[in-house]
């Protein structure tokens, strides 16, 4: 277990348990929070398949901070965790393992909560600051503005391994975060690259596919394959290597040879514009004059081509509707950087 000091002597009115459990990684937090504001006090961070359950590394994150600190009990906990969740158990995507919110409860002795991980990242957002570029970028829009934000409803879009969605609702006096489904709507192609990776998709599942196998990171491997299928891809070092990878490893080895490689940069450009695309979608579905906030580690990783040449922005506002092309010219459009979020997220989640 990797023990991480973040804000050791920080003060807090309420102090809780966070949890983000991924197929790779256990991470546990301590997180205070004092008038809406989180901060991170203790984090711990295990390996997920060399557990069994989540009782040892509660146990042993409890017994290291209360060590130090005896004051740091929390008295509720949130865990959100790559799964479905029913009953407030979760069965992991990617773990023989489950985790069980009531067992949890009875053996620590205070509520917990169990939560989708993309859920937790909507329940993060209303925690970040816009204006703390550690936290956020801000994407401009093709003609260089940066939209306010206003009192209305925030939409989610993460393209990690997949593709997640969520949203909040504004009621008025708060954010009322809510998961979907919507990374299984079906792709939209617009012109022929796109309709020809879309038949390609097609002909592999024999039904029309979703968003998710193309704005992933999954996606990139998928469009790698129809590239490399469909025109052929350049038979240098780097190729044959990307070739010879595992799938889940092409997409971060396309991304590194953007700087250098055309047919890579072209790549990376297709799928910047298919998630910017997408995200006009989701944008006009739940009219997010609130923020489109762009998740995930694999837009984390594509910043720098996002903000490229405005293509990000010129596919979000693109519209046959003129009308809907200027709403979401005022939508604003933040990436966040922070990779706490669903720290942050589950905090906040243990509290609403």
């Amino acid at each position: 277990m990797e023990i991480i000091w973040r804000n050791e002597t920080v003060s807090f009115e309420r102090l809780v348990l966070a949890g983000d459990i991924g197929g790779t990684n256990t991470n546990l937090a301590l997180v205070g929070e004092t008038g809406g504001k989180f901060t991170i006090v203790l984090e711990t961070v295990s390996a997920s398949r060399d557990l069994t359950s989540l009782s040892l590394p509660v146990r042993e994150t409890l017994a290291i901070a209360q060590a130090r600190r005896p004051d740091l009990v929390p008295t509720k906990a949130c865990i959100s965790a790559a799964g479905p969740v029913s009953d407030n158990r979760c069965t992991m995507t990617n773990l023989s393992w489950t985790i069980d919110g009531p067992a949890l409860s009875a053996e620590f002795g205070l509520p917990v909560r169990v939560i989708n991980d993309f859920l937790a990242i909507a329940y993060g957002v209303p925690t970040l600051d816009v204006d703390d570029p550690e936290q956020i970028a801000v994407i401009a829009h093709a003609d260089g503005s940066r939209p306010a934000a206003q009192p209305a409803t925030k939409a989610v879009i993460g393209p990690g391994t997949g593709l997640g969605v969520a949203f909040l609702a504004w009621d008025g006096a708060k954010y009322v975060p809510a998961s979907s489904e919507g990374g299984h709507m079906v792709f939209a192609p617009w012109n022929d690259d796109t309709q020809s990776f879309r038949d390609y998709m097609f002909r592999r599942y024999g039904k029309a596919p979703g968003v998710e196998p193309f704005v992933s990171g999954t996606g990139i491997g998928n469009l790698y394959e129809w590239w490399r299928d469909t025109r052929g891809v350049p038979a240098t070092a780097a190729w044959q290597a990307i070739e010879a990878a595992a799938v889940h490893e092409r997409p971060r080895l396309i991304s590194e040879l953007t700087a250098s490689d055309a047919t890579a940069a072209a790549m990376i450009s297709l799928f910047v514009q298919m998630l910017g695309r997408f995200g006009g979608d989701i944008a006009s579905l739940f009219l997010s004059t609130g923020g489109l906030y762009l998740a995930g580690g694999v837009a984390q990783k594509q910043l720098r081509w996002i903000e490229h040449e405005g293509q990000f922005a010129k596919a979000f506002e693109a519209s046959y509707n003129p009308i809907l092309s200027q709403l979401l010219r005022q939508v604003p459009v933040y990436l966040i950087r922070d990779y706490a979020i669903s720290l942050y997220g589950a905090a906040n989640g243990a509290l609403n």
